[in-house]
């Protein structure tokens, strides 16, 4: 994880280039760019300004972009030996995302992050 400071959008943009350079893709029978591993971009927005009576006042925001590894069916994919096994990892990693989620949610005394 890194954490980058930024001026304006075209350095956001390219943060956002580099880090997708490093995302792990394959094909698959069922897609020819396959994304093979999670990323989460955050952009965080701080903004300063005045207030009529002359205060300053801190502004803050956040965006998080989420994009998720490929759900796929093993049998459908054409994955053998090590991409089936990458195929029910990302599978699993996903099952367990929706229990963390759920759970969050309900409001769940214990979060099934493993």
């Amino acid at each position: 994880m890194e954490e980058v400071t930024v001026h304006n959008k075209n350095e956001v943009y390219s943060i956002l280039a580099k880090g997708s350079l490093k995302r792990k893709i394959a094909a698959t029978l069922m897609n020819a760019h396959s994304s093979r591993s999670h990323s989460i971009f955050s952009i965080t927005v701080h903004i300063k300004e005045n207030a009529d009576d002359g205060e300053e006042l801190m502004k803050f925001g956040k965006l998080n972009l989420v994009d998720l590894a490929s759900s796929e069916n093993i049998g459908r994919s054409g994955a053998v030996e090590r991409r089936a096994r990458e195929v029910g990892n990302i599978n699993l990693s996903l099952l367990t995302l929706g229990c963390v989620i759920t759970s969050l949610v309900e409001r769940a005394p214990r979060i099934p992050y493993r």
